[in-house]
């Protein structure tokens, strides 16, 4: 009898687990062992020492393109299956749990004891989706301690990106990077302020002086673009906007404010002669497609006060008729409302997020205890030099060096353990927040003005379909699968198979 093959994937992420101690060869030992105890052929590793928040890992990659091969075969022992130690390790990003999702391969998730394929169940797949959520959650929060450090920069009056055009970046006397005039290309920028506020030059003359005079433009050609962004922007006048603020910054301005004024004077003055009608705002202007012929619907007004859409036409003559744009809201009211679900499911999300949450804080705990075992063990190495230095065994200098750099190393750990600290502490909130939004999502729509009705459709849907009087949605995860269940349960309801109390049983079977 033929063993199953099978494949095993183990990833660490290059700046955050392979320096913590969560190795490679531990996670292949776990898989390996499994293997062994389940009689599986193992085909092929794949490993990635790379973050999974984002797509592109070279060898999961590889994997994907290996297992879609394996799916052409004739072969009656094909090589369908993944084995995997949990699910963050597999992915932390929607679009590579998607093309798993949807490749019909079987993954085993071996320290979460879930298995999944083609014919688990939507309960199964539903709290592996929050899983997958979740951990996309997870790597988000850790990257907003990084704008928290931006941000920080600018409380300071410190420019916290990369250099404008007329500056260079350099280290500072806090050893932060702060910016200061370029002297090569800061005289430039000055002048394309000076000449520009003088009003006798175009924005095509302006880029070309600049370059002449050896400022490198990306966009050569688009000499406009390039100018307009440059003027309109403050920090060459000694202030910058940074996530919607303003700060002063400690950087020496290449304008006087006199200038600067003058400039923008200038500039809405071009744009007051340049402006147009302004077009309306239509709720659901392009953002639907045509069933038939997939160009776009616009908005236009009939009779100066019923707003209608039609298909654009462009790639061929479908002939699909206007629609009103009530009916459309109608449409979009009714495909909302698929999200809907009793208290008794909401309660059985909340323990799928809570069993997600536990496996999450276990792994912060084991983090966090590692990190301050190695705090703590430079602290004693601290002491002990300092023993040895006043014993005479250790020179000052040497002393000096040494103390720096390990007090740079606690400040480091310092850093990450409030990483872990922070990381999850929202994150049973923000599950159960989504899922309740799911369930509002249709009483949230039918109060809304235009702008937030678009704003709410294009969280919960990717993409929309009208063809034939009927408007067909795609929605986005993890509210594709919610529907789905939602849906199942309704039509058996209906036809008298399912009683509301048994609602949760019968999608948990």
């Amino acid at each position: 009898m033929n063993q199953r093959q099978v494949v095993i994937y183990a990833r660490v992420s290059s700046e955050e687990q392979e320096k913590e101690g969560f190795s490679i060869p531990a996670q292949l030992k776990l898989l390996k062992e499994y293997a062994a105890s389940e009689g599986y052929e193992i085909v092929s590793e794949f490993i990635d020492v790379e973050t999974a928040k984002k797509t592109g890992r070279t060898n999961f990659n590889e994997m994907v393109k290996f297992l879609e091969k394996e799916g052409k075969s004739r072969r009656e022992n094909r090589c369908r299956t993944v084995l995997v130690e949990k699910t963050d390790r597999l992915y932390r990003n929607l679009p590579d749990y998607a093309r798993l999702d949807e490749s019909g391969i079987e993954i085993h998730f071996v320290k979460e004891g879930v298995v999944l394929s083609a014919e688990s169940n939507s309960s199964a797949k539903f709290m592996h989706g929050i899983k997958v959520l979740m951990a996309k959650n997870y790597v988000d929060n850790l990257g907003e301690e990084t704008r928290k450090g931006m941000r920080e920069k600018a409380e300071q009056g410190i420019w916290p990106s990369k250099a404008p055009t007329g500056y260079r970046n350099v280290p500072g006397p806090n050893g932060k990077k702060v910016i200061e005039v370029d002297p090569d290309t800061g005289p430039i920028v000055q002048r394309i302020f000076e000449r520009y506020g003088s009003g006798r030059f175009s924005m095509e003359e302006l880029g070309r002086m600049a370059m002449d005079e050896g400022l490198e433009l990306k966009r050569e050609g688009n000499f406009s673009a390039v100018i307009q962004y440059m003027l309109k922007s403050p920090i060459y006048a000694g202030w910058f906007l940074w996530k919607g603020r303003r700060y002063e910054g400690i950087h020496t301005p290449l304008v006087t404010k006199e200038l600067w004024d003058k400039v923008q004077e200038r500039r809405e003055e071009r744009r007051t002669r340049k402006r147009r009608r302004v077009k309306r705002d239509f709720a659901f202007g392009r953002m639907i497609s045509c069933g038939h012929c997939g160009c776009t619907l616009v908005g236009e007004i009939k009779k100066e006060k019923y707003v209608y859409y039609r298909c654009t036409h462009y790639k061929t003559d479908c002939n699909e008729p206007y629609v009103r744009e009530e009916v459309l809201e109608e449409k979009f009211t009714d495909i909302l409302r698929m999200l809907r679900f009793d208290e008794e499911v909401l309660e059985w999300i909340r323990t799928a997020l809570q069993e997600s949450h536990d496996d999450t804080s276990r792994y912060h705990r084991e983090v966090i205890d590692k990190l301050q075992k190695d705090y703590k063990r430079l602290e004693q190495r601290l002491e002990a030099m300092y023993i040895d230095k006043l014993d005479g065994k250790v020179g000052d200098r040497f002393y000096e060096q040494k103390s720096a750099e390990w007090r740079e190393d606690q400040k480091d750990l310092l850093r990450r353990l409030e990483e872990h600290q922070d990381a999850s502490q929202s994150y049973m909130d923000e599950g159960i927040a989504l899922m309740e939004l799911a369930n509002r999502a249709a009483d949230l729509f039918a109060e809304q003005p235009a702008s937030e009705k678009r704003r709410l459709l294009e969280f919960v849907l990717s993409n929309s379909f009208w063809a034939n009087g009927e408007l067909t949605p795609e929605f986005r995860q993890p509210f594709n699968i919610l529907a789905d269940m939602a849906t199942v349960g309704a039509q058996k309801m209906a036809a008298g198979l399912l009683t509301s109390s048994h609602h949760q049983e019968e999608l948990l079977e």
